[in-house]
């Protein structure tokens, strides 16, 4: 059995695995440590008080979960602004694997975005749930956005644990889709009612996974992201439960309808709380901190997903301003060679370096997905100007 699915165990019964102790099922014999995400030959990487780090068939070994053998610091990762970045989401992913293999106690995910592309956020919401050999809790802090939304929604969804400041909010989680020029979309107008709704769909069932996976509402989940659920609080043999309309018993007790049709579900803190869709609120990090008896960890920022997110600006703000100028270079001086006010030599010359810069934009576009423009069109501008060239050079 590996890593992942043992864990995984824990997870699904509630538990929370904050560290690991691991005893051996026919010897006895007990390791205190936590296991990394390595593995080789059937065995995981396991860092051990005892033996230092040594490879364990983790099927032979009961693993309980505690704080024996951690390391006293949390590791803390930022998803601020708009999900956007190829980048930022690869930082994230790599960031994810590096800090739950140094044996934190937990991973922090502090979240105040109003989400963005779906596509990244799928990647996220993978990476935090295939850390199972570390707890991921989300905080959102409730920073200038005000909450996790859209397909930061769906990144707080999947981790163990959601905590929120009084005044953030979770949800309003539909499908949109990203322009080239940087703005957000619904899936639907991007890509017409059909496709829309088929992306649409598999985005609410993904929604619908991320909630039940840590025993929070599926139907609340997918009533962030569809308009035409209506979502019913009723007591039924003393239990809360969020059904829709068609599924009350005439036993049930109706408490409220949480989410009307027609609109997209966003729970303040509280109220989240209430549903458990978070599992606590609280004024701060420290008092998080405080509530998770780790007031004395060592906080790790991790600033990779900040120094990728200014990388990706950068490039693209580079990639802007040479295309531009070269497209409006490519025009003047067509406009010249048309109108014969050019000398040949200097054309040569003008499209000799236009083809450097072009090959240029090409390569950025190739090093860096972010570059808001398609490989195509980068392809059919540098052809032209081969083809202005050739041309220019032809003539006797």
């Amino acid at each position: 059995m590996k890593l992942g699915l043992l864990l995984g165990v824990f997870f699904s019964y509630g538990l929370v695995v904050k560290a690991d102790t691991f005893t051996h099922t026919q010897t006895g014999k007990v390791y205190h440590g936590y296991a990394t995400r390595t593995e080789n030959n059937g065995k995981t990487a396991v860092q051990t008080q005892q033996e230092g780090l040594i490879e364990l068939n983790l099927a032979e070994y009961t693993i309980t979960p505690d704080r024996q053998g951690r390391n006293n610091i949390i590791s803390v990762l930022a998803v601020k602004d708009v999900i956007q970045y190829e980048l930022e989401t690869s930082a994230f992913e790599k960031a994810l694997i590096e800090e739950s293999n140094k044996g934190p106690l937990f991973i922090l995910i502090e979240i105040d975005s109003p989400g963005g592309r779906i596509d990244l956020a799928r990647r996220m919401c993978s990476a935090i749930a295939n850390t199972r050999n570390c707890q991921t809790i989300a905080f959102i802090y409730g920073g200038p956005v005000g909450g996790a939304y859209s397909a930061a929604a769906a990144v707080a969804l999947a981790c163990n644990k959601i905590y929120m400041v009084p005044t953030a909010s979770i949800g309003a989680a539909t499908a949109v889709a990203g322009t080239l020029d940087g703005h957000t979309v619904d899936i639907k107008e991007a890509l017409g009612e059909t496709v829309g709704e088929k992306v649409g769909s598999v985005w609410r069932n993904t929604l619908a996974a991320l909630a039940q996976q840590n025993g929070r509402s599926a139907l609340l989940a997918k009533a962030m992201e569809d308009r035409d659920i209506e979502v019913w609080e009723v007591t039924r043999n003393q239990k809360t439960l969020f059904i829709e309309a068609h599924e009350k018993l005439p036993s049930d007790k109706v408490v409220r309808i949480r989410c009307k049709k027609g609109e997209l579900l966003t729970l303040p803190a509280e109220d989240a709380a209430v549903c458990i869709m978070a599992d606590g609120v609280v004024q701060s990090r420290d008092e998080l901190l405080k509530q998770l008896d780790a007031v004395a960890a060592q906080q790790a920022v991790n600033p990779t997903l900040d120094a990728a997110k200014d990388e990706a600006e950068k490039v693209i703000a580079r990639f802007n301003k040479l295309n531009s100028a070269l497209d409006l270079k490519y025009k003047e001086l067509s406009a010249k060679i048309e109108s014969g006010s050019c000398t040949r030599s200097q054309a040569v010359k003008d499209l000799q370096a236009m083809i450097k810069n072009a090959e240029y934009l090409l390569k950025l576009k190739q090093t860096y997905d972010d570059v808001p423009v398609p490989q195509e069109a980068i392809e059919q501008l540098l052809n032209n100007i081969k083809a202005s060239y050739q041309g220019i050079k032809a003539m006797r």
